[in-house]
């Protein structure tokens, strides 16, 4: 009886900021319908879709003169910087929701564009357990759990672990970031990505290197074959 007070009261609560301060869209800041979140329809759909979303990784402008352990690479939105932006909150301005929208999108090009008949899982890029304090939640698990809900794909957020703290990409250039990840992650069961093809889910690619180290010990367990799957490449 009382957690259902307690929700009761939550729900009032929410529906009275609501009614004061009726949440708009984070691109134009017009009002937002009943079933909208966080961005209005006519935002959403202007956002300019990739015409090729799944490219082989050699078709890649990326890890130059280094060894890609994926691939493919599969993206939905060309960048732009209301993209850009939107990445920004989710992460770092406690706005998980935008995740499961980017989701949401990324798992309807998947089962339109029948991309993957022989997906054996998905695993997102894993956040240090002091990074996930920090922000409390990882959107590169949300995002991944989206896609797994809307095209029966199984999310296995456990099989990658991040052991070692690494400082935020965004930091670095290309040479550094490739260093700054360099044996900060770990297969914690070998035997299930073992002869499976894996898709590898993470907000963006910029120059692929946290990806392919990711890439890389999934390679070394035996995986068969690995996709990247993220917003948008940079």
């Amino acid at each position: 009886m009382g957690r259902r007070l307690v929700r009761l009261a939550h729900s009032f609560f929410y529906a009275f900021i609501d009614f004061v301060y009726p949440p708009l869209c984070l691109v134009c800041y017009c009002r937002l319908e009943d079933d909208e979140r966080f961005v209005c329809e006519r935002c959403w759909t202007s956002f300019p879709l990739v015409e090729q979303p799944l490219l082989l990784a050699d078709q890649l402008d990326v890890l130059h003169n280094r060894k890609k352990y994926f691939d493919h690479s599969l993206v939905i939105f060309h960048y732009s910087e209301t993209i850009q932006n939107l990445i920004h909150l989710m992460k770092y301005k406690s706005l998980p929701g935008i995740a499961t929208l980017f989701g949401r999108a990324i798992g309807h090009l998947v089962q339109e564009r029948k991309i993957f008949y022989d997906l054996d899982m998905i695993i997102p890029v894993p956040l240090h357990s002091l990074r996930y304090r920090e922000r409390g939640f990882n959107q590169a698990t949300l995002i991944a759990r989206e896609i797994g809900r809307l095209t029966q794909i199984p999310v296995k957020d456990k099989v990658l672990k991040r052991i070692r703290y690494t400082r935020q990409q965004a930091k670095f250039n290309k040479e550094e970031r490739a260093e700054n990840v360099r044996n900060a992650f770990r297969v914690t069961d070998a035997s299930i990505v073992k002869e499976k093809n894996v898709a590898l889910v993470d907000d963006v690619l910029t120059t692929g290197s946290t990806m392919n180290e990711c890439a890389k010990v999934l390679r070394q367990c035996g995986a068969r074959q690995i996709t990247t799957i993220t917003i948008v490449r940079i």
